[in-house]
């Protein structure tokens, strides 16, 4: 998909536009909450030269090595880059804590304000047109780097309001206070920043071991279902279904009767047919796989 592709390379190179001003900009103001934003936008980077190549491969055929795809490849990408950003934060986080109780850091406020106005800008508008091809492509990668640029630009306006607020003290009599700023904000940027990349692992492990979709997702595939094939004769039918990236696997198991007679394969093709139709709008990229039998599979 070329706009997938497209967005995946404005997002790689924006990411490592974003690393160097983070890093530069924090050897400058000697900010730890900066050189944080800084390699968060190195990581993405380099995941994200990975998933390019991912993208290739799950939109590609199955191979001799692969039987059914590359499409675990998304997951598992996913997973790992939100595994390293969890560790990430848990290092800040120490240093944060250490910086604090050993009297605070001194920093160059005004420069860090100018930093944080300008990542702030490019994040917005990153998110903006990314989000845009997210919407047209379904791609599960752009989703998640769109979830990162936005959550990148409230990082980088939180932490203008920060570096304002640290000027305006520097003011007044409470000035000693201007130390504490950069830890401060870099303890409430790992404490917001961890659930973004906490849920992605979740998430993405969980589409590896492949875990049903929610409740109400499995009663809309019955529901859609129940309506494709009535009149059809069946004694039961059994739903198993699954996300994997991009991809929603359905396996329809329809127990019919002893009666159950068809003259030709082109009426069970039919009614997979019925069946396909009746769910297709339940995912964008639905995998149905169809099987008839008159032995219960649960009474193995």
């Amino acid at each position: 998909m070329e706009k997938e592709r497209l967005g995946l390379k404005l997002s790689a190179i924006a990411f490592l536009g974003m690393a160097v001003l983070g890093i530069a900009f924090a050897i400058l103001t000697r900010s730890d909450a900066i050189l944080l934003s800084g390699v968060f936008s190195l990581i993405s980077f380099v995941v994200g030269l990975l998933t390019m190549k991912v993208s290739e491969l799950v939109e590609g055929p199955d191979d001799e090595r692969f039987h059914f795809g590359y499409a675990f490849f998304e997951p598992f990408l996913n997973a790992i880059k939100g595994l390293l950003i969890l560790i990430v934060c848990a290092l800040a986080l120490a240093s944060a804590v250490g910086a604090i109780l050993d009297g605070g850091r001194v920093l160059n406020a005004s420069w860090a304000l100018v930093y944080a106005a300008i990542a702030a800008f490019g994040c917005l508008a990153i998110a903006l047109v990314e989000r845009g091809w997210a919407k047209k492509t379904h791609s599960p990668l752009l989703e998640v780097d769109v979830k990162n640029w936005t959550l990148d630009f409230f990082v980088n306006a939180g932490v203008g309001a920060a570096f304002l607020t640290a000027l305006w003290l520097g003011g007044t009599r409470w000035s000693y206070l201007v130390p504490y700023v950069d830890p401060v904000l870099l303890t409430a940027l790992v404490l917001v920043l961890i659930w973004t990349p906490a849920k992605t692992v979740k998430d993405n492990v969980a589409e590896l071991l492949q875990v049903a979709p929610s409740p109400a997702v499995q009663r809309d595939v019955r529901e859609k279902f129940d309506g494709a094939v009535e009149g059809v004769e069946l004694e039961k039918s059994y739903l198993r279904m699954v996300k994997v990236g991009r991809y929603f696997y359905l396996l329809a198991q329809l127990v019919v009767p002893p009666t159950f007679r068809v003259n030709r394969v082109k009426e069970l093709d039919d009614i997979r047919e019925r069946i396909a139709e009746g769910v297709k709008g339940v995912h964008p990229r639905m995998i149905l796989d169809t099987l008839f039998t008159e032995e219960d599979p649960t009474t193995k």
